[in-house]
């Protein structure tokens, strides 16, 4: 992206077009009114100014690509996405919704466990925000700085990921002290919550514990504003509760866990994808079995609806946790069709790790100011040796559990002949 482009937005606004700017955040603000009720209307509406050739290509592709989100049209949504950003023009037009687009696309790559790609598009888009000197490039620096954060803590760069969260929640709060309407609101409470993710996501739970207290006091300023929408008080008082409630139950404090998860529960955040997903997290550091098991179904649904891959973050955060909850309940013969699913899988996993290896070491290389050959090799060894490890695991793991299981079939069936 070259400079020219970067100057664009911020201290160089004369340079953009204010009448179309605001005619294009008109029409994201209509179609958003529309999809809480009918998106297809917000598909029609999109189509119509296409046919009237009132905005540009760029603009009717992100818009298309919100709708299409919302729809829960994950692929489509983020082809409509990288389609609006194919060149600089959305940008040119409306750097917010530049920064959204990155930001969706940041999202939906995690959500596959495709985080140095995500960290990739993050820091793309952060770079040309820190130029923008307008208080909305101050912004969007923010909350690009917690989402490089969030991907970097999944990536292992905790250093970098512990600097990134203060500067992000340090300048969010002050924005938040200066104007505490909704959408800032929204922001506050999004990367409180995001950051305690980070951390309970990658069993960190002392370091989450030191936020546990921001996150609620974002959320509860958040669900007191009266603009405030049902579904974001949903969203951020449920999916701080829970995550509060996976680190008390992981430091013993069991009473102060469960109330949590009521409140979670009793909100409705349960019925959300991350819902979902933590929920599954909870029942799992809990050993509550049984209930993990009613879970499975609808943690599968979220792994369709996400694209998620045969990868090993698939394997950990979706195979390991159903072979447990079979194994654990006692559904040992489906525990054993899950070990040879993940025994027949194995080579998948390694395809698909081998084709983002160069990418994840290149990310991380950068990140790390590691520009030497030397450095750079270092980077690719250690990083392959992590890979053969997580593998060997996964491995043993089917191994000694398919073993077990076979164990315990072979000697139910000599009972039985008895």
């Amino acid at each position: 992206m070259g400079m020219g482009m970067l100057q664009s937005c911020g201290g160089h606004s004369d340079r953009i077009d204010i009448e179309n700017m605001e005619r294009v955040m008109n029409m994201d603000s209509l179609v958003r009114v529309y999809m809480r009720t009918n998106p297809e209307e917000a598909l029609a509406y999109i189509d119509s100014m296409e046919t009237a050739d009132e905005v540009s290509k760029p603009v009717i592709c992100y818009c298309r690509g919100v709708v299409y989100n919302t729809m829960m049209q994950k692929t489509t949504s983020e082809l409509y996405f990288k389609k609006a950003l194919e060149d600089d023009q959305l940008l040119r037009e409306s750097p917010e919704l530049y920064y959204k687009a990155h930001d969706y696309l940041a999202s939906f790559l995690s959500n596959r466990g495709e985080n140095a790609e995500a960290l990739a598009v993050a820091t793309q888009c952060y770079e040309v925000a820190r130029q923008d000197d307008s208080p909305l490039g101050r912004q969007w620096t923010a909350i690009l700085l917690h989402a490089m954060g969030y991907f970097q803590t999944q990536l292992g760069m905790k250093e970098l990921a512990e600097r990134n969260f203060s500067l992000s929640y340090m300048a969010l709060s002050q924005m938040v002290e200066r104007d505490s309407s909704n959408n800032n609101l929204i922001t506050y409470a999004r990367v409180s919550y995001n950051i305690l993710d980070a951390y309970t996501s990658t069993e960190q739970y002392d370091e989450a514990l030191k936020w546990v207290s921001s996150a609620e006091i974002a959320a509860a300023k958040l669900s007191a504003n009266p603009q405030c929408l049902e579904s974001d008080r949903v969203r951020f008082v449920g999916g701080v509760a829970t995550q509060k409630a996976m680190v008390m139950a992981k430091l013993g404090m069991m009473d102060i866990a469960d109330a949590s998860y009521r409140e979670a529960q009793e909100v409705g955040y349960f019925d959300t994808a991350y819902g979902i997903l933590e929920q599954a997290r909870f029942l799992r550091l809990t050993e509550r079995w049984n209930e993990l098991v009613e879970m499975i179904p609808k943690a599968d649904s979220v792994a369709k609806e996400w694209n998620v891959p045969m990868s090993l973050y698939y394997m950990k955060e979706y195979m390991v946790p159903r072979f447990d909850a079979y194994l654990n309940s006692g559904m040992r013969e489906k525990a054993l069709e899950v070990a040879e699913l993940m025994a027949e899988s194995v080579d998948s996993v390694a395809a698909h790790e081998l084709n983002h290896e160069m990418t994840e070491i290149e990310v991380i290389a950068k990140q790390k100011d590691m520009n030497t050959e030397a450095a750079m090799q270092e980077t690719v060894e250690a990083f392959r040796w992590v890979k053969i490890l997580c593998v060997v695991l996964m491995l043993v793991i089917v191994v000694v559990s398919g073993c077990a299981i076979y164990q315990w079939k072979n000697l139910k069936k000599k009972t039985e002949n008895k």
